[in-house]
């Protein structure tokens, strides 16, 4: 293959974005995370602040959602009152992912890349979930986050639920079914370098295809 694409949705805590940096500078590739919010902004006109607004609240949208709200790669135009939906605001992130997974090999962060990057279309992709048990995610919480026990455990109850329902909201998905990804890898069993290990061998098996 040409290149190849990592997607990696991660449990807070499991280290997913940390593996994908390393992931990124071993192989020489590029990292996409929160560029691709600005890549949108930049791509729409929209302001950057609006598509923050989606990340952070859409938990606030109930787990039954209307069917028309799930992602089907159609753009709204500028005219129109529904130009900065959330659903709009989700599609232009999403062209963002499909033009950057067309012309290069890189790793891309959450944003349901791996549904956008479906595995008809994009053969070239291997989607990646990354998590860890519970006790390794808050130690590892514990190092970023000023927060104490019971509010590091409250924060990562929030962040699954507002992932799931992001998921759920925009792809009709789980977040975290195995059965969304090629691989399902447990930081707390591989350890970072572990599971970076793991992505990269078979990263290059798909090169050589």
């Amino acid at each position: 293959m040409d290149h190849v694409v990592i997607t990696i949705a991660r449990e807070y805590g499991s280290g997913g974005r940390t593996i994908g940096e390393m992931l990124s500078k071993k192989l020489g590739i590029s990292y996409y995370d929160k560029d691709i919010i600005r890549m949108a902004s930049e791509d729409s006109g929209i302001h950057e602040t609006l598509f923050g607004r989606v990340d952070e609240y859409t938990s606030a949208k109930p787990p039954l959602f209307s069917k028309s709200g799930i992602y089907t790669g159609e753009l709204i135009p500028p005219q129109s009152k529904d130009f900065t939906s959330d659903t709009n605001l989700f599609s232009y992130q999403a062209k963002i992912i499909k033009e950057l997974a067309e012309k290069e090999s890189c790793v891309i962060i959450g944003r349901c890349a791996n549904s956008i990057l479906n595995v008809t279309d994009y053969p070239h992709v291997l989607r990646v979930f990354v998590h860890a048990s519970w006790e390794f995610r808050m130690e590892e919480a514990a190092k970023k986050l000023s927060k104490s026990p019971r509010e590091i455990e409250k924060f990562l109850q929030k962040d699954d639920k507002r992932k799931q329902e992001f998921c759920r909201r925009f792809t009709g998905k789980e977040w975290n079914d195995p059965e969304n990804y090629d691989m399902y890898l447990d930081t707390s069993v591989l350890g970072y370098d572990g599971v970076r290990a793991a992505i990269e061998s078979r990263y290059y098996a798909m090169q050589t295809k």
